[in-house]
């Protein structure tokens, strides 16, 4: 027995002699290093189903492969739309802002095609050819950009269409280029002023002009901005006059991106809860209903502010995303909501101002 387990145990013994004092594997050179992530990174990917069953086997999860359910990383970037956007930024941005989608697209729109009106301060040292210069170019500028205007012959005829309604309706309230904007339906009017300057130098002609541009609501005539702005010099070789003439079509291009930004962002800020109308209801019957009809109203638009009122009249400010027809639509179902004014109906409308009897 013991001869024959001597050969079986001389065997093991080698190899148990020749592991031990074996040398160890050479380190890999250092174009071995380089290839083993390159060939890591050719080796193909096992698909999800080996994986699944290799773990079902072997109890181990295989390196590399996703954990289930795990949300992706705090840094990862956001999912990005077709031209390079984030997916959710019309949603972020109007859930940012407090607005419905629908209300930031009206917001955004509205702001993209304010309506502008123009005009040359009475006084200012310019000629009507001058006045009409200016008030081209800026048009233009305006127009250029997609916002609508009021032009200057549509602004003469309606002051001298309007001055006796002005007279009759107004009065001293406002003066008549605020009555117009608003009968116009102006988001913002311009007041230019301008001082122009020539002079002669070695049988050259020069201009130059100084601007003044004051920027007004036409619902309130608060000032929403100014901006003063000196051109660069001008110069001709005809007369005085042409000098003078280029450096005020030249002034009023540089001119008007600054007034077009400082309004926009002015009116951005304050219509971030919605636009502002003026409501203003005659023959109102009491305190008590006033405020009734005020809580129906609320409910259908942003916010309503109460104004200066008479004994027999009463001021709102109305603020929502949407035009003077929505707010019409609105005031009619707070009406039919409220007894004692439920035979309401519309005097005028004129800009953003609109003017109802209480029915009374």
């Amino acid at each position: 027995m013991f001869k024959r387990l001597l050969p079986a145990l001389f065997a093991a013994s080698f190899t148990l002699y020749s592991c031990v004092s074996a040398p160890p594997p050479a380190a890999p050179s250092p174009a071995a290093q380089a290839a083993a992530p390159a060939a890591a990174q050719a080796a193909p990917a096992k698909s999800d189903a080996r994986n699944r069953a290799q773990e079902l086997i072997t109890g181990d999860k295989p390196q590399g492969a996703p954990a289930q359910g795990v949300a992706p990383a705090a840094g990862a970037p956001a999912e990005t739309a077709t031209d390079g956007s984030s997916a959710t930024a019309p949603a972020e941005a109007a859930a940012a802002s407090g607005l419905t989608p629908k209300e930031q697209q009206f917001f955004d729109t509205y702001l993209k095609r304010l309506k502008y009106m123009m005009v040359v301060k009475d006084g200012a040292a310019v000629n009507d050819f001058q006045k009409r210069t200016i008030l081209t170019k800026g048009n233009e500028v305006l127009l250029r950009q997609g916002f609508d205007v009021v032009q200057y012959d549509q602004l003469l005829k309606n002051m001298a269409d309007q001055k006796s309604a002005y007279e009759a309706e107004a009065g001293e309230t406002m003066s008549l280029t605020q009555y117009i904007a608003q009968k116009l339906g102006a988001d913002v009017y311009v007041e230019l002023d301008c001082q122009p300057h020539s002079s002669t130098e070695n049988g050259r002609y020069y201009g130059d002009a100084n601007f003044t541009a004051n920027m007004f609501d036409p619902s309130t005539a608060e000032l929403l901005g100014s901006v003063t702005f000196r051109t660069d010099r001008s110069v001709s070789t005809s007369s005085e006059g042409d000098a003078l003439v280029n450096a005020l079509t030249a002034g009023t291009a540089q001119l008007m991106p600054r007034i077009i930004r400082d309004s926009t962002n002015v009116l951005r800020n304050r219509y971030a809860n919605g636009i502002r109308y003026q409501l203003v209801i005659q023959k109102t019957p009491d305190a008590r209903t006033v405020s009734l009809f005020r809580r129906n109203l609320r409910s259908r638009v942003r916010d309503v502010v109460m104004g200066p009122s008479a004994a027999d009249q009463t001021t709102m400010d109305v603020y929502l995303f949407g035009s003077i027809s929505d707010l019409e639509d609105s005031c009619y179902t707070a009406f039919e909501r409220t007894p004692g004014m439920e035979n309401a109906y519309t005097v005028y409308s004129r800009g953003k101002s609109i003017t109802f009897n209480s029915g009374n």
